[in-house]
């Protein structure tokens, strides 16, 4: 595996006792939660969701996520999950994603494919260019 890069963006997530599993450590769904938790505040924190640029009809849908384990959670962590947009087309971006614990070891990478998806007509939309253009932000 590369090794994780601390991304720019940052989102604290606490361990709740419920994400365990039997087993006793945070159950493998969870971290894709996670990753979603993190997205929307992401999108939060850069103003995306009540903008009058964004069209009401539309919003991203995940078509892919790959989480790879690199080592256990238990509750009561806290995560510093870190994220970044590392390409945009014209329909669709992607994120890549590291989760940290306390100590600062790597506990899972993760990378999600987003389109951008108009739920009235149910096909795919093209990005609007607010998105587009706060990405590019975010890469430079």
């Amino acid at each position: 595996m590369p090794k994780p890069i601390r991304y720019q963006y940052s989102y604290s997530q606490k361990v709740a006792w419920g994400d365990m599993d039997a087993f006793g450590h945070v159950n493998h769904v969870v971290y894709a939660k996670y990753f979603e938790n993190a997205r929307a505040n992401y999108f939060t924190d850069l103003n995306l969701w009540d903008t009058p640029d964004r069209p009401s009809e539309g919003g991203p849908v995940i078509t892919h996520i790959d989480v790879d384990y690199r080592k256990q959670v238990r509750y009561p962590d806290t995560l510093d999950i870190t994220m970044q947009v590392d390409a945009v087309t014209s329909r669709s971006f992607h994120i890549s994603c590291t989760m940290w614990n306390q100590e600062g070891d790597c506990v899972a990478t993760a990378k999600g494919e987003f389109l951008w998806f108009n739920f009235a007509t149910q096909k795919p939309a093209l990005l609007p260019e607010i998105y587009k253009n706060l990405f590019f932000q975010q890469q430079s």
